[in-house]
C-alpha cells in the first residue's frame, strides 16, 4: 500500500526487487529498483532531477489510471461475481448495509 501512496504523490520511488512488481509499475520508467546498497546510493546521487520528476509523474499517472480504491473495489466485485457464477460462493452475501428488522 505504501508504494502506491508514495507513487500517487508523484514522488520517485526506489524499491527492492520482488516478484510481480513489474505487473504494477514499469521498472526504470515508473519505479526504480535496487538490489544492493550501492545501487540505491547510485539512484540517490546520480539520477538527475529531471529524470526523478519524470519517473514520479509517470508513477502518479499509473496509480491514478489503474490503482485507486475504486479500481480495487471493481476488481473485488468482479472476483466475487466470477466466484459466484462458478458456484464457489453461495448467494448469502449481499452488497451494502444489512437491513434492520
Amino acid at each position: 500500500v505504501r508504494l502506491f501512496e508514495a507513487a500517487a504523490c508523484g514522488v520517485p520511488v526506489i524499491s527492492d526487487a520482488w516478484s510481480g512488481l513489474n505487473e504494477f509499475f514499469t521498472v526504470d520508467g515508473e519505479i526504480l529498483v535496487c538490489r544492493t546498497t550501492e545501487e540505491a546510493l547510485h539512484c540517490l546521487t546520480n539520477i538527475s532531477e529531471t529524470r526523478r520528476v519524470e519517473i514520479g509523474a509517470r508513477a502518479q499517472q499509473r496509480v491514478r489510471a489503474t490503482h485507486t480504491a475504486a479500481h480495487r473495489a471493481v476488481s473485488l466485485e468482479n472476483y466475487f461475481a466470477e466466484a459466484q457464477s462458478e458456484g464457489r460462493v453461495n448467494g448469502a452475501f449481499s452488497y451494502g448495509r444489512p437491513s434492520r428488522s
